[in-house]
């Protein structure tokens, strides 16, 4: 097929997403399994009239390596919460390399038992097929909003076997093929691939967060789509290395550094350009996986592929479970929990990487037409049993269901943005009776809701601690935003946070106790490694100290004012109130006490950028909650507007009295 043909059929494809993706919602099944059916079908009713797959075989397997996995790779490995993944590494890396080779074992001796098919080919079979691809259950877990402890690993299996799994494909194709292949040498070429693409992604994805802080908007996300694909190809064609594992490396290393490497916009517009990039993959992916699923050769195998479906569904749960539960054991990690692991058992979705390797099988292997056709079989269950199964699980099991701190602290935060914005409107002069009465309205269905939530003693401090914590950190990424907090300590301040955050989360220690924790082994190697990126010009030595100080005088002063409303909410007793109020009042006090040896000048600028760090947040805050107030319909649009350039213009002009010098660091 030449190339004009080709485009027209994608572009068609690409269209037919689009419609179909209307229809996902009123069918309630994932817009993927759609996708995918309806490729299947088109190929299996159209065949009298001449529609073929566009891709065959080598062709298949090329375009979902080199144009699909890199889109996919990266997007899902910029966009995971990289200290969560980092947190569940232990959990993470047994899911993807034990886990997989075990899987892989265990199919192939199945098979080879079930089928008579030699070993060595049972073994390749077993690899290629072991590769999760858990697009459709991803999107079902982020609308019901399940854990995200849950959703960081079942993401982070997919993201490394994907490339174990490959590695492993070739090594045992090789022998399936007639090559010597001997275990200890065999180990070694993985370890080398494996760990050779991910050193590579590494260095690249430093090199790109190197020079972030000076690209804007569109070099910033043409940047992201070179380090995507070269760092791909550079791997897996040039290097023989991983190409997985090099994308997933530079994305992990990326997104790490992205909060304190890139301001506001180059972060949002990454962020908007890498969703669609997904999308359109993940669309067209699907497509061609049910356009490449040959119906016919499906029927002629129809019980190897029911046996090969047996086979992958009983694996799953006998190699996941016990290796968990092992890795809990020894390496002493919180539990994943009984629930969590009946999810990732049933979570396992095949797609495009399984069906690629199977495809790009060469012709002189004598069982590529069963494998071909056992792969679809597969792939095709998983999507129409697991993919559209998984909902209901999730609800059944009560995963979906937030925690009580986190519903209170949800409808906490509805009823401070109604307060701010009431206020705001006031001192602007903009009352007007019908916003008040809405107003008046979502207020008291606030306070009823929160009235019905009883807290136990450990919950109540759960709700203020975790309160005052994402206040802080909303506080220095809102500064580092303005350009007022060098990258620095902005990526100091952020990691503590988070870590602080995450402690609260897994209940491991109290508010009391944060600052006085060791900081884990592992994140102390990661912040020394982070720290000797180069900074951007300008960063002084004393600017970066009083810059740290004053935000942190600043996030905790911002905590205690946020803590106040809780003594005007039910079912929160004042003593929780209290002892986190002091907390913060202490850590402001410390902050303040870190300066008392600079000299005049440096106590000067340091109470000037307080001032402009504390009028920035005003500015900001104020406006943020008129228009997400009016997003939702409790504030009408035109009068959210007006307040909002009334805040800015007002913050402007006591800016410009006071004669600040108008500067930024970092």
């Amino acid at each position: 097929m030449n190339l004009p043909e080709w485009l027209l059929q994608i572009s068609a494809l690409l269209a037919l997403a689009v419609l179909l993706g209307g229809l996902a919602p009123r069918l309630r099944l994932p817009l993927t399994v759609i996708l995918a059916l309806v490729g299947f079908l088109a190929l299996w009713l159209g065949r009298p009239f001449g529609i073929v797959s566009p891709l065959h075989g080598e062709e298949f397997e090329e375009v979902v390596v080199f144009i699909f996995l890199p889109v996919l790779v990266f997007e899902a490995a910029q966009g995971l919460n990289n200290r969560a993944f980092f947190r569940n590494l232990i959990p993470i890396l047994t899911l993807a390399v034990p886990a997989l080779a075990a899987s892989a074992a265990l199919i192939g001796y199945a098979l080879h038992w079930g089928l008579g098919i030699p070993l060595i080919s049972a073994l390749l079979f077993g690899a290629l097929i072991s590769a999760t691809d858990p697009v459709a259950v991803v999107a079902v877990f982020r609308k019901l909003g399940v854990p995200r402890r849950l959703l960081t690993l079942v993401e982070g299996e997919s993201l490394l076997n994907d490339g174990v799994a490959i590695v492993l494909f070739s090594i045992l194709l090789t022998a399936a093929l007639g090559g010597e292949i001997e275990v200890a040498e065999g180990l070694v070429d993985f370890l080398v691939v494996f760990f050779g693409g991910a050193g590579l992604g590494l260095v690249l994805g430093f090199l790109a967060a190197l020079v972030l802080p000076w690209l804007d908007k569109l070099p910033a996300a043409a940047l992201s789509v070179a380090l995507a694909y070269g760092g791909f190809v550079l791997a897996d064609h040039v290097l023989g290395f991983s190409g997985v594992m090099a994308t997933v490396a530079a994305g992990l290393t990326v997104g790490t550094l992205m909060p304190s490497r890139a301001d506001e916009g180059v972060r949002e517009l990454w962020h908007g350009l890498w969703e669609a990039l997904g999308y359109v993959a993940n669309a067209l992916l699907f497509l061609l996986i049910g356009l490449s699923i040959d119906p016919e050769l499906i029927g002629r195998n129809a019980g190897a592929i029911i046996l090969a479906i047996l086979v992958v569904f009983l694996v799953r749960p006998l190699v996941i479970v016990p290796l968990i539960t092992v890795v809990q054991r020894l390496a002493g990690i919180p539990p994943v929990g009984l629930r969590n692991q009946a999810v990732m058992v049933w979570g396992g979705l095949r797609g495009g990487v399984a069906l690629a390797l199977a495809l790009a099988l060469p012709d002189t292997l004598p069982e590529r037409d069963l494998f071909v056709a056992m792969t679809g079989g597969v792939v095709l269950a998983t999507l129409l049993v697991n993919a559209t199964t998984i909902g209901a699980l999730v609800r059944r099991l009560g995963l979906d269901r937030p925690s009580r701190a986190d519903r209170f602290l949800a409808g906490g935060a509805r009823l401070a943005g109604i307060n701010a914005a009431r206020r705001r409107l006031q001192d602007l002069g903009l009352e007007d009776p019908v916003v008040e009465a809405e107003l008046d309205g979502a207020e008291k269905e606030a306070r009823a809701l929160l009235a019905g939530m009883k807290l136990t003693p450990r919950q109540e401090l759960e709700v203020v601690t975790r309160r005052g914590l994402h206040v802080e950190r909303d506080t220095y990424q809102r500064l580092s935003d303005a350009g007022l907090l060098p990258p620095s300590v902005t990526r100091t301040l952020l990691h503590e946070v988070d870590d602080q955050i995450e402690e609260v989360s897994l209940d491991r220690v109290s508010l009391n106790q944060l600052r006085r924790r060791p900081r884990p082994v592992f994140d102390r190697f990661m912040e020394w490694l982070l720290s000797r990126l180069p900074k951007p010009v300008g960063e002084e030595a004393s600017e970066l100290v009083y810059a740290e100080a004053s935000a942190r005088w600043l996030a905790a002063k911002r905590t205690g004012e946020a803590l106040e409303l809780f003594k005007q909410l039910p079912n929160i007793s004042q003593r929780a109130v209290e002892g986190a109020r002091e907390t913060f009042s202490r850590w402001e006090q410390e902050a303040v006490e870190s300066l008392g040896e600079l000299d005049g000048d440096a106590k000067q600028e340091y109470r000037e950028l307080r001032q402009r760090q504390a009028e920035e947040l005003a500015r900001v805050a104020s406006s943020e909650n008129l228009e997400s107030l009016a997003a939702v319909g409790l504030l009408p649009a035109r009068v959210a507007e007006q307040a909002a350039d009334r805040v800015v213009a007002q913050v402007a002009d006591r800016t410009d009295n006071r004669g600040f010098e108008d500067k930024v660091t970092g």
